[in-house]
């Protein structure tokens, strides 16, 4: 392996290294860190597709294009030597992330794993140009992602979410869970929050759309790039969207303790969104309307960062409400909404969205009135829907 050149990236804060080395050097550092992440995509396996192609092209000595590689290093440096970046990546390889190349990466794979061992040899001593970006934070490799696969048919913004963060499955964030429910666990603890409801939560936000977006095309990357290219790469983005809605479940638990409402009192035969003030706001409808909320917020420079709202939420009330009907009010929207639209979820997602947008606006007359928010949302929610 030897490190080329070394280029400092000032927009995503990182050092770009093109390494050359063999294909069997590079398989053997990658295999196993591909394999590792539980949200990478599957590999293209159809016979007529042009990696089948490219596979060809490489038994007969072909030269592919760089293949491009992350690696997550918090240690400020404005210089890196090459014997240096040498090092870091060698003794980090665990740590090593596929930005762009993970479908070439797959070929590499069938085309030396193949009956004929002495073509195996020969591709693995090929020579491969890798470029190494070292020094990215999370939010910096999420940009660089979609730059580098804008064009193509890439993994969606979510998808590229979950697996940048999916190692918080194992380490938490401070004193945050997070719990997927294929484990069979379920958040129910106040710590404990919902790792797929969270990514939707934060996907909302950098969408600036309340909305599940299933499909990824070039509109949809441009768009997300132009959301991130306003956001500060040197800040943790997603531990700031973490906290900024722990700090609002824990304002409402202040607020509405244990107290639970009685269903019987709204409508008969109705079902209930929530008794408690954690069952109404801990569901992915809320999280969605939360964080589509703040980036919007955020754009119209109502606030200056995600992490603001953590400051907001401790000075949220219920106004002159009490917590019965606070909740009360709450399960009436919901089963108002139930009743009188054909999309339900998406009109719940909708209603969340004008909600915290009224909460965290100071230009609102409900500003950080969680109880005031309520009928502010449910006029624009029904003026959306006439």
């Amino acid at each position: 392996m030897e490190a080329v050149s070394i280029l400092y990236d000032e927009r995503i804060n990182a050092h770009n290294v093109l390494f050359s080395m063999t294909v069997g050097e590079y398989l053997d550092s990658v295999g196993k860190v591909r394999d590792k992440n539980p949200f990478q995509r599957r590999r293209i396996s159809a016979s007529k597709t042009v990696y089948s192609l490219l596979k060809r092209d490489l038994e007969q000595g072909c030269v592919i294009p760089p293949i491009v590689l992350a690696l997550n290093d918090s240690t400020p440096r404005k210089t890196l030597a090459k014997n240096e970046a040498i090092q870091l990546v060698t003794s980090r390889v665990a740590d090593l992330l596929i930005l762009d190349g993970l479908q070439r990466t797959n070929t590499l794979m069938e085309a030396t794993s193949g009956a004929n061992s002495i073509l195996n040899q020969k591709v693995r001593d090929m020579v491969l140009r890798v470029e190494i970006y070292i020094g990215l934070n999370r939010i910096g490799i999420l940009y660089r992602m979609l730059t580098l696969n804008t064009g193509q048919t890439p993994m969606s913004l979510r998808q590229q979410i979950e697996m940048l963060y999916h190692d918080y499955l194992n380490t938490g964030l401070e004193n945050i869970t997070f719990v997927r429910e294929v484990d069979e666990q379920h958040a129910t603890l106040f710590t404990e929050l919902n790792f797929k409801d969270t990514i939707e939560g934060f996907n909302s936000y950098l969408e600036r759309n309340e909305l599940p977006l299933d499909r990824s095309d070039l509109l949809e990357n441009v768009k997300s790039l132009e959301n991130l290219s306003h956001e500060n790469s040197k800040k943790d983005l997603f531990k700031d969207y973490v906290l900024s809605w722990l700090a609002f479940l824990r304002a409402v638990d202040r607020l509405c303790g244990n107290t639970e409402v009685d269903s019987d009192q709204f409508t008969v035969g109705a079902a209930t969104w929530g008794k408690t003030a954690m069952q109404v706001f801990k569901k992915p409808q809320v999280q969605s309307g939360f964080g589509a909320a703040l980036g919007k917020l955020k754009d119209f420079e109502l606030i200056r960062d995600v992490d603001e709202v953590q400051h907001l939420s401790e000075q949220l009330s219920l106004g002159d409400s009490g917590a019965d009907d606070f909740l009360l009010s709450m399960n009436k929207e919901m089963a108002w909404i139930t009743a009188n639209t054909k999309k339900i979820g998406s009109a719940q997602r909708m209603f969340f969205l004008f909600y915290f947008r009224d909460a965290f606006n100071r230009q609102s007359d409900s500003y950080l009135n969680l109880s005031g928010s309520i009928a502010s949302a449910r006029h624009k929610l029904q003026s959306q829907l006439m």
